[in-house]
């Protein structure tokens, strides 16, 4: 590719190991600073907090909805096949042949 023969590119692969392993050890040192472990563990403890929090919120909206709406929505279906079966008992009433 690219008019390289192998020897370069494995030379190049090699150089560029090097460069992003010398990257990632700068980063584990800085992250081992009081500071940012810190800042660190203090995220972690917001991140989990806020994941139990939301959690606790959405049951609640789910366990209030399913008590609250589920009720409501059964009456409906209920008036409504009350109302299916008014209609027609009617029309039947009106087909029906008239007694002389």
């Amino acid at each position: 590719y690219f008019g390289l023969d192998a020897r370069s590119c494995t030379r190049r692969c090699t150089e560029i190991l090097a460069i992003m392993g010398l990257m990632l050890s700068r980063l584990s040192e800085a992250l081992e600073k009081p500071r940012l472990k810190k800042a660190r563990n203090r995220l972690r403890k917001l991140f989990w907090s806020t994941k139990w929090l939301g959690g606790n919120i959405a049951w609640t909206a789910v366990t209030g909805a399913i008590t609250l709406v589920a009720p409501v929505f059964i009456e409906y279906e209920r008036e409504c096949q009350m109302f299916e079966q008014l209609a027609q008992t009617q029309s039947m009433q009106m087909n029906a042949n008239p007694v002389l």
